[in-house]
Order: structure tokens, then sequence, then C-alpha cells
């Protein structure tokens, strides 16, 4: 099972999943905006070690999920502080999967999608 916090307009909402592929990375200018947005939220947070924001399938629908290594695992938390910053750049009418891969989804995730922001262990 995977677990997704998808930012509702009020607060995440869990969901299980069964099963997901991961279909390469999302990329373009306002991606871009977001990923410096959420790079530089990351580097003052500190919980996140990898994130990547990768198109996914999902029960045959294809959206675009953001997946995060974190040191604790699933965090509603840190799901609502993302879904505000993500509130900033997108409209209300659109909304972020997030989504806390296991180790072995973070292995099949690192065949089509490299990290955007990836903590260096000294």
């Amino acid at each position: 099972m995977t677990w997704f916090n998808r930012p509702s307009p009020k607060h995440p909402q869990e969901m299980r999943v069964p099963k997901i592929a991961f279909l390469g990375e999302q990329d373009g200018p306002t991606e871009q905006q977001l990923k410096d947005r959420l790079c530089e939220f990351f580097k003052r947070d500190r919980s996140v070690h990898a994130a990547y924001l990768a198109r996914v399938d999902v029960g045959g629908q294809t959206s675009v999920a953001l997946c995060l290594k974190t040191q604790f695992g699933p965090d509603r938390g840190l799901a609502e502080k993302i879904g505000a910053i993500f509130k900033t750049i997108f409209n209300a009418q659109v909304h972020l999967d997030i989504m806390f891969p296991s180790a072995t989804q973070e292995a099949e995730l690192t065949k089509v999608c490299k990290p955007f922001f990836l903590v260096q262990e000294n």
C-alpha cells in the first residue's frame, strides 16, 4: 500500500493506493518555480532528505505527485505546509498529491526521475 496526502482546501486527506507506476519527471517553468520554493523550505525544515516531482499512474489515471523521503515518514503537518506553498503558485482548483514512498518505491522512482532536492550525506 502507498500513502498519499492530498492537500484539500482545509487539510490533507490520506488515501491508500494499492498500486502506483512512476512514469517520469514533471518539469516546466511553473513546476521549476514550485521546486525552487520547495527547496528553500526544505533547507529550513530539514526533515526532507529527498524530493521528486513525478508523473505517476494510479489506477489508470495519470497525475503529478510530490514524492518525499523524510526523516520520520508520512507527515500531515509537512503536507499542510507544502500545500500552502503550492497554493501561492497554482489556482485553488489544482491539487498536488504528496507521496511518502517506501524504500522499494523510491528505488523504482529513481529509475525514471531524478530528485530536485537531495540532502548530501556527510
